[in-house]
């Protein structure tokens, strides 16, 4: 193969067309192909079903509203069977609902009828090729699949449906932050999915989680749910903290109800057994006013006073640091001194992002994510923190800048106009 047509064959993006119309299907089928493009086309959303189970795509334009079948349908039967493929949706009828749902998703572009040819070329290659090798479907255990995301550090939706219930698994950056089960969320939830042992699971459409329940890392959670396993433990229920003493248990007896000597005349009262002017001769913590004891003196029998409690344990979490937000500020803010800095995150060595200040920007909290998860892998197998002060750019332009910070790191974006080792130098003190 020449060069030329090696070049060509690697930037040709295959396409799927699905819509009910047949001149604008064809229309499209004829400018993609005249731009260098592969493309097929189906009118119902059976008929591309079919032809995605034959053959993979790298995108799939598809109108919303077609007879025999919704173009929603195909967004999720995408979702679940092929999530790395690209989707673009042609359709009059985009609802600030349906924006709202899919608009911020890099995977999914949106293009209003009437169609400009052009533009449809220019989002297609916008969203580009798939990357990667994809193979046929395997069988594969939801534990060790678990594990698979959590090295991929990608964000996933997985939909679980046991005998009992069906449930649903949030994944960011590789690790779970959400889980949904019966009436269970969070840890529980988790845990309660894995001790059904059996069902099917399913990666769908990936939307924001409605909340972060769970803080720990994948891994954390897998060594906990095999310590349940092995102790048969495993979706039990937490034990109820213990109730309080009702009133019954904590009634006091008089020294009148102790008192059995039927001749005793009058018994003690209450106001007999208050000792007078503050002092109480039977608390040997008390010394008598008129009486009083010399200091050091050895015959002094008071208890001495009980020690003051141990300070606090430091915190050595840069989870529970950073659940200050004083400190937090304090942490992203010290590198926003420094010119040329616009963006920071503060990142675990797994790729999860403890705490940001990147303006909104989704698209760059996940690089740098990706790119902190490279390096630390590249380090671990080094033996040592290679990736301190490492530069990293991308092809878009961007500049990121990778500092050490202990058990965590910092990832900085550098504006496009500075020179990231001189920025860098300046930070780490360099010469």
């Amino acid at each position: 193969m020449s060069e030329t047509s090696r070049a060509s064959a690697l930037s040709a993006i295959r396409v799927l067309v699905v819509d009910d119309e047949v001149n604008l299907r064809f229309a499209i089928e004829r400018v993609l192909r005249r731009s260098g493009h592969l493309a097929d086309s189906a009118s119902t959303v059976r008929q591309a079903i079919e032809r995605l189970r034959s053959q993979p795509y790298d995108t799939v334009v598809t109108d919303l509203r077609m007879p025999g079948g919704d173009g929603l349908e195909l967004i999720q039967w995408l979702g679940s069977y092929s999530p790395s493929t690209k989707i673009l949706v042609i359709s009059a009828y985009i609802t600030p609902e349906f924006r709202k749902i899919y608009g911020n998703q890099a995977s999914i572009g949106i293009l209003e009828k009437p169609v400009e040819l052009s533009k449809l070329i220019e989002l297609v290659e916008e969203l580009g090729p798939r990357r990667g090798f994809y193979g046929n479907s395997i069988e594969v255990e939801l534990f060790d699949y678990v594990q698979m995301v959590a090295l991929s550090g990608r964000d996933k939706l997985v939909k679980v449906v046991t005998p009992i219930s069906e449930g649903h698994i949030w994944f960011e950056h590789g690790d779970i932050v959400h889980a949904e089960f019966e009436s269970y969320t969070g840890e529980t939830a988790f845990y309660k999915v894995l001790a059904v042992g059996r069902g099917t699971f399913t990666e769908v459409f990936y939307t924001d989680p409605p909340k972060r329940t769970i803080m720990g890392s994948a891994t954390g959670l897998l060594m906990e749910a095999a310590r349940q396993m092995d102790e048969g433990t495993l979706g039990q229920d937490p034990e109820p903290p213990p109730p309080p003493p009702s009133s019954s248990d904590q009634h006091e007896s008089s020294f009148a109800d102790l008192n059995d000597d039927d001749d005793h005349e009058s018994p003690l009262s209450d106001a007999d057994l208050q000792p007078s002017g503050g002092f109480d001769p039977f608390d040997p913590t008390q010394s008598d006013p008129a009486h009083p004891v010399e200091p050091n003196d050895p015959f002094d029998m008071r208890s001495p006073p009980p020690p003051p409690p141990p300070p606090p344990e430091p915190q050595n979490s840069a989870m529970g640091l950073l659940d200050d937000p004083e400190t937090r500020e304090l942490m992203l803010g010290q590198f926003f001194e420094f010119e040329g800095v616009n963006g920071v995150a503060i990142i675990s060595s797994t790729g999860k992002v403890l705490a940001e200040s990147m303006g909104g920007n989704s698209s760059l909290v996940t690089l740098a994510g990706f790119y902190m998860r490279g390096a630390a892998r590249i380090a671990r197998s080094l033996g040592y923190n290679v990736f301190d002060g490492v530069i990293a750019r991308s092809e878009t332009g961007q500049q990121l800048i990778m500092v050490g910070m202990g058990a965590t790191s910092a990832v900085l974006s550098i504006e496009a106009s500075f020179n990231p080792e001189q920025v860098r130098d300046e930070i780490m003190g360099l010469d």
